[in-house]
Order: C-alpha cells, then structure tokens, then sequence
C-alpha cells in the first residue's frame, strides 16, 4: 500500500502488498487508487508515466468529469472505464453535497444515514463497471490500472476493497486500506480543498454534516458488504453473480495479480 506523495493527489496509492490467496501477495505496481487527477502538476505527470497504467477506472459521473477534466501524461494512452450509473449517487458528489446542507433539516445524522444509504447501493450500481474491471485485470493483457473518483474514498474504496476481496484479502486488511484514507485525508482537511471558500458562513449544522460525508468510517463499507450478503448471499456468489466473475476468470485474476 505504498503512497505515491504526489503533489496534486495525495491519496494516490500502490495497492500492493496485501496478503491474498493462497499465501500470495497483491503484486506492487499493478492496481492504483487516488481522488481525481484535475490538480496533478507537471512532476506529478512525470511520475505517473513511469507507472505505465493501461486502464483508468474513472468512477465520477459526467459533470463531476466535466467539471474538474483530468490531467493525464501527454503521449501516454490509457483506456478508460466509466460507470454508467454513477450519476444515482448523489450522496458521494459534491453537487449533492450543497444540495443537501441548504435544508435546514439536513443535519449530521441525516447525512450519515445519507452515506450509508448511498453504500447499500454501490454492490449494484458498481456490479457492471466491476465486471468489465474484472474482464480486463484476468487475460493475459491485463493492464497495470488506476481506479479514481473525486475524492478517492467512497466509490473508489469500495471498487478497490471488492477487487482486493476477490484477491482472497482478508477483512482486516481491506479495512486497513479502506480506512487509510482517513488518515491521509482527514475530513476537515477533504472539506476545504473541495469547497474551498464555500464553507465560509455556513451554519455548525451544515459543518458538521460536511464532516460526516468527508469521512471515511467502518460503517460505511459494512453498509455495502451487508447489502452483499442480504442481496447475494456472500461475496462469492456476488462475484459471480452480479459481476460475471467465472472460476476460470477468478483464477486468471488471482494468477495475473498475486505473486
């Protein structure tokens, strides 16, 4: 889980190094996670070409990409996978972020349950982008990738956590890199580099409420992981079901990421 330090992503990570199936390890420079690439500086880009990434998994929904277009290497081609139905969390964008902290009502438990809902419904909304994530990273084609959103925590931590489960991670682990977020970029810190010099004014309840959608908590991805088990009956049967993931393609993913 090495950290890149880039100056215009500071959550950009190596997801290698977990401890996965059958003893193995999540091979390093093969999967990267990170908030939205808009601010990456000229070094940054430099460095991010070393990296080789064939694949962008770019989950953000088409004003966020519209708004804040990302900085990519000149020269260096990369496919990109969008989620067609990111646009229905509005809990995780920050459009639906000022939405919601103008209602009166709109308090920190309001957006706490506001998260938790908008997580039972990533296992569905984010199954199609899994399954075409999944195709990619099992053949023998398979690219180094970068999955990213604005943030980098809660679309992004799921998508990453559900790859590192199938990578035979244990709970623990995923959790310790999911939460990782957390320490890299505490909410108040997430808060002001996305809102800026809109926070000025705003009521303590609106903070406060802010505070709690910039966090990145163990209850938010349980939310996810219980919809998996209700819905699905389990993490295996989600890959399979709901993410097209065959016994061939699982020990293909396992055999192209796992050292």
């Amino acid at each position: 889980m090495a950290r890149m330090d880039l100056m215009g992503a500071p959550n950009f990570r190596d997801l290698g190094g977990c401890r996965g199936a059958g003893g193995g390890t999540v091979r390093p420079g093969r999967v990267f996670r990170s908030e939205a690439l808009a601010r990456l500086t000229d070094e940054d880009l430099r460095r991010v070409a070393a990296l080789d990434i064939g694949l962008v998994c770019d989950l953000r929904a088409a004003d966020e990409r519209q708004r804040a277009e990302s900085r990519w290497p000149a020269g260096r081609a990369a496919r990109t996978l969008y989620s067609a139905r990111a646009d229905a969390l509005a809990a995780v964008r920050i459009s639906g972020w000022r939405e919601r902290i103008a209602d009166p009502a709109f308090d920190a438990e309001a957006a706490r349950q506001w998260i938790l809902g908008a997580y039972a419904a990533m296992p569905r909304l984010f199954a199609e982008v899994l399954a075409e994530l999944f195709a990619a990273l099992e053949g023998p084609a398979s690219p180094v990738t970068l999955v990213h959103c604005t943030a980098g925590k809660d679309r992004t931590g799921f998508v990453c956590a559900i790859l590192l489960f199938a990578l035979g991670v244990s709970r623990d682990d995923v959790f310790e890199n999911y939460l990782l977020t957390r320490a890299r970029c505490p909410p108040a810190e997430l808060v002001r580099g996305l809102l800026g010099d809109e926070l000025e004014g705003l009521p303590p309840r609106a903070l406060d409420a802010l505070l709690v959608m910039a966090d990145v908590r163990e209850e938010y991805l349980m939310a996810a992981l219980d919809c998996i088990g209700r819905d699905f009956g389990g993490i295996d049967a989600y890959f399979r079901v709901a993410c097209g993931l065959t016994a061939a393609g699982h020990a293909g993913l396992r055999m192209r990421l796992l050292a």
